[in-house]
């Protein structure tokens, strides 16, 4: 702690005594039954207390609100950095995105997103860290940093998972204090999905995520692929990462997401019915830009959602729209992210 939010507590701390001394004294005055003397110079103490109490209060919560925004100033800094908005278009791909942490509370989550160039082919990551808050994100940028270091590199698709697995694996260790830490109970689910440039076929490891939609015109399916156990549970069972293929052709489109889509419940507690409406969604539009069509298919997600529950989900939600863009699957510099329309710019990033 800086020597400056030292004293910026001790002013805290001070301005709280003072105001409970002023709110108790006001108190015993208005209470006690006291004599006409005593009473008149009650009400005198209370003339100075009660505004003095009111300038303490007033200065308590402008100096409450004041943390709250630096606290929200240092985690969009870290979402920034952590998990930055995906390009519209990166390799043979258009990419259409949407981000909302704790149901809109909270400006990070567990959910995890990632891209990144390998060679000839765009590498994706999407999970969702086991529990909430401080510990949860801490798992978040250990799955970000080994992802980031490894998916550049010239390794296969079931190698990548592995030094992803190990790497998480060490984390969990070094962050065991041996105080009965709850890293045994820490995993993360996770789906990395490898496009190569002018290929028809894709790639991907499925560490315990919920199947991708795979869409074309007239049809519409899972692709569960070859489930393996959660990251940081590989320990447990002997099952290895298995790479899955299937064909991705150019008017193909696939949604990634995460349990914040198919946990999603109204209140009356039933859940969100997901691969009924799923069929419903219109994959494939006259729009003339893919973006723009993966946009309004994730548009059209939402209000579902909404219609279902009356509100956008309280839990985590990631969702990625992709398919290969119309230029024949020809790779192109990434494009950044377009500005994003939203219910609140600080809490659901849509791009």
């Amino acid at each position: 702690m800086t020597d400056l939010e030292q004293l910026d507590d001790k002013h805290v701390a001070r301005l709280v005594r003072i105001t409970g001394t002023l709110l108790g004294v006001l108190t015993v005055c208005a209470a006690a039954p006291l004599r006409s003397r005593v009473k008149a110079a009650c009400h005198v103490v209370q003339r100075v207390a009660a505004p003095a109490a009111a300038v303490a209060c007033g200065r308590l919560y402008w100096l409450h609100r004041r943390r709250v925004v630096r606290a929200f100033a240092v985690s969009d800094a870290v979402q920034e950095v952590m998990l930055p908005p995906l390009p519209s278009r990166v390799g043979g791909l258009d990419l259409a995105f949407v981000y909302r942490a704790c149901g809109g509370q909270a400006r990070v989550g567990g959910d995890l997103y990632a891209v990144a160039r390998a060679d000839a082919a765009t590498r994706i990551i999407i999970g969702d860290v086991r529990g909430r808050g401080l510990p949860s994100f801490l798992d978040v940028i250990a799955i970000l940093s080994a992802f980031r270091e490894w998916a550049p590199q010239p390794v296969s698709l079931v190698e990548l998972s592995a030094r992803l697995e190990e790497s998480f694996l060490r984390y969990l260790a070094d962050a065991d204090d041996g105080t009965g830490s709850d890293t045994d109970e820490r995993f993360a689910t996770a789906l990395i999905l490898e496009v190569p440039d002018g290929e028809s076929c894709a790639r991907m490891v499925n560490f315990g995520h919920p199947p991708p939609v795979w869409a074309r015109p007239g049809e519409l399916t899972l692709l569960p692929g070859t489930p393996c156990p959660p990251l940081g549970l590989s320990t447990l069972c002997d099952l290895r990462a298995h790479e899955s293929t299937f064909q991705l052709g150019p008017h193909d489109t696939l949604l990634l997401y995460t349990d914040g889509l198919i946990e999603a419940r109204d209140c009356s507690g039933a859940s969100f019915p997901f691969l009924e409406r799923a069929t419903t969604w219109t994959w494939q539009d006259r729009q003339p830009l893919v973006h723009d069509r993966l946009r309004n298919v994730l548009g059209e997600i939402l209000e579902d959602i909404v219609n279902h529950c009356g509100a956008l989900p309280a839990d985590d939600l990631a969702m990625i729209a992709l398919a290969r863009h119309q230029e024949g699957g020809k790779a192109v510099l990434p494009h950044p992210a377009d500005p994003a329309p939203s219910e609140d710019s600080k809490t659901m990033r849509w791009c």
